[in-house]
């Protein structure tokens, strides 16, 4: 801790004087607190609006080693335990051993299962989201989750929660999105206490694609004309940008395009007909139909599977020659035919969506990989890689990726990938970049899903 008030003249900064090692020859004076990793980042809570509780203390995100990850409350003097301790686990046997160091335990860890890169927060002290009040919200920059800690006053631990985004009907209002670029990179707040984080869509703090995002709960609003703050008079040399939200979902899929089939024999021409554009719209009988045919298995699922290539007929000509090749040609699709029978019929890398909802936009994802199904760690899982199944499903819209089996636990299936990071770019989720077919860390509860729509507004 330093002073760097008043110093256009003389030293550049100086030593408050009740730093705790000012008198300390062994010690650097500026130190104020020891047994850190490597912060990122720290902030002051202003206190509750009204009572000032918890007025003062320092929040700092502490990134971690090889395991965990950490959040501190920082005290003067206090030693935070590294490198004896990642977390509440030893990380050097030899040191965590020593009960004289008088570590100081984090007030939350988590493994890297959760993040790999803790980017530390604010507590929320705005007026617009009253139940925000009083949570440390933080998050990971590399799994991109958004994290809230609250303090329970009886036992004063802090309880962990994960935050979510609102569904499509939620984010109808003007101003609010559901999603947000996975790279999480720093939080700030306004005057107003007001939170906001920057994250962005490439792992690099000099990415040129970041975004500020502001936190809204929509849940609870302040009522209007309650919440008001006169901004303290800023000096800038460039005129004032206005800031302008962003509306719409940030990701977007394009359906795939379904082959087209060529006329086979091309006849004169006495007359044109007009013809009526072919039906976008969903046909909904076959839609019905297909919902009773699933009504067997007690569930509804939507696949992907390789559809059924079509080749023009050709004309036929006499003698021997087109009677071979009529032959051939009769040969190669009773061979075709036969190929399409069973689990050949499925492509590699195809997937469906399992659910009880009686739904066919949502649901686990089972991916067919090696002539069998599994499912999908919700690892890393975000809106990118649930696009590329909503695209392979032909839906244009992603509205929610879906983590710790929202839609049930696949048990009867082996897990077949994980730690699943797209672009959003491909084809399928084989071609994403994950841990390897077959190889994971996880268990059933994790299941990912997804919830994808033909519409923007859709919940």
């Amino acid at each position: 801790r330093i002073d760097v008030d008043n110093n256009r003249h003389g030293p550049l900064y100086r030593i408050p004087l009740d730093n705790p090692f000012v008198n300390d020859p062994s010690a650097r004076p500026e130190i104020y607190a020891y047994g850190v990793r490597n912060m990122w980042r720290c902030s002051f809570d202003r206190g509750d609006p009204r009572t000032k509780e918890g007025r003062g203390r320092l929040f700092c995100g502490d990134v971690g080693q090889n395991k965990f990850e950490e959040v501190d409350i920082v005290e003067k003097g206090k030693n935070y335990g590294w490198r004896a301790k990642e977390g509440f686990s030893c990380y050097d046997k030899k040191l965590c051993s020593n009960s004289s160091l008088g570590d100081v335990l984090p007030i939350f860890a988590y493994p890297h299962k959760l993040g790999k890169s803790v980017t530390g927060g604010y507590v929320y002290r705005g007026c617009e989201s009253p139940n925000l009040n009083g949570l440390y919200i933080f998050g990971d920059f590399m799994s991109g989750r958004l994290m809230a800690l609250k303090e329970n006053r009886r036992t004063g631990e802090w309880e962990y929660n994960e935050l979510c985004m609102g569904t499509g009907q939620t984010c109808v209002f003007p101003g609010l999105i559901n999603n947000y670029y996975q790279y999480i990179i720093s939080f700030a707040e306004d005057e107003a206490g007001e939170l906001y984080f920057m994250s962005t869509g490439f792992p690099s703090a000099t990415s040129a694609t970041g975004v500020i995002y502001k936190i809204i709960d929509p849940s609870r609003r302040a009522p209007p004309g309650k919440c008001h703050v006169e901004p303290l008079p800023v000096k800038v040399k460039s005129r004032r940008i206005e800031f302008v939200p962003k509306e719409k979902l940030i990701l977007k899929s394009e359906p795939t395009k379904r082959p087209k089939t060529k006329p086979t024999t091309k006849g004169p021409v006495r007359s044109r007909t007009t013809q009526p554009p072919p039906n976008t719209s969903s046909d909904w009988m076959e839609q019905l139909l297909k919902l009773l045919r699933n009504e067997n298995y007690g569930q509804v699922m939507s696949t992907t599977t390789k559809p059924p290539t079509t080749r023009p007929a050709k004309s036929r000509k006499g003698g021997k020659s087109g009677e071979k090749r009529g032959q051939k040609r009769k040969n190669k699709s009773t061979g075709v035919s036969a190929a399409r029978t069973g689990s050949s019929e499925i492509q590699n890398g195809a997937v469906r969506l399992v659910n009880s909802q009686g739904r066919g936009d949502r649901g686990r994802v089972e991916i067919y990989i090696n002539r069998e199904w599994g499912t999908v760690c919700d690892d890393l899982w975000n809106v990118k890689s649930a696009m590329v199944v909503c695209r392979q499903l032909e839906f244009p819209y992603v509205i929610r990726a879906s983590k710790q089996s929202e839609f049930g636990e696949g048990r009867s299936l082996p897990i077949l990938l994980d730690d699943i990071q797209c672009t959003g770019k491909e084809n399928n989720l084989v071609e994403c970049v994950h841990k390897g077919i077959g190889k994971h860390n996880c268990a059933h509860t994790e299941d990912a899903g997804v919830v994808c729509s033909r519409n923007e507004n859709v919940s």
